[in-house]
């Protein structure tokens, strides 16, 4: 598997209902799939695909509600979704400052994005797949250091 992102500058997506719509103005830093309960049940699935980008080249039209909860790594998360149809779109981490998550299943066109790696595949279900060829990391990875 292609584990590269990409995606190019000026990515496009939004919720199902079309009431929020959003563009990617930067190719993201990272993207992978995370196993972890909490996206499990955000997602209604084994597992959700995010992508990483810094929150200054996101821009969203339309108003996104949130829920914010603790992670397993006890860091603070915030999900955006439709308050219309309830489409999970983004996510802020306090861990991650100055970064938002998006759903890569939510843009236009979701095969421009690989993923690189699996997270908290401590979590995965045994109905679940986990690609054999991705880096696994059974929590968090740990995250690289500003210099």
């Amino acid at each position: 598997m292609n584990t590269e992102i990409n995606a190019s500058a000026g990515m496009k997506g939004g919720c199902l209902c079309g009431a929020i719509r959003y563009e990617v103005t930067t190719a993201p830093a990272m993207a992978g799939f995370c196993y972890c309960e909490s996206c499990r049940k955000l997602s209604g699935s084994g597992h959700a695909f995010h992508a990483l980008v810094p929150e200054e080249a996101i821009q969203i039209s339309g108003n996104v509600r949130g829920y914010e909860w603790k992670s397993d790594s006890g860091n603070t998360v915030i999900t955006s979704f439709c308050p219309t149809c309830g489409s999970p779109l983004f996510g802020k981490s306090s861990g991650m400052p100055g970064m938002v998550t998006f759903r890569v299943a939510s843009l236009d066109l979701p095969a421009t994005i690989s993923p690189q790696m699996a997270v908290y595949t401590k979590r995965l279900q045994p109905w679940d797949h986990l690609d054999p060829t991705l880096p696994a990391f059974k929590e968090m990875p740990p995250m690289p250091q500003e210099g």
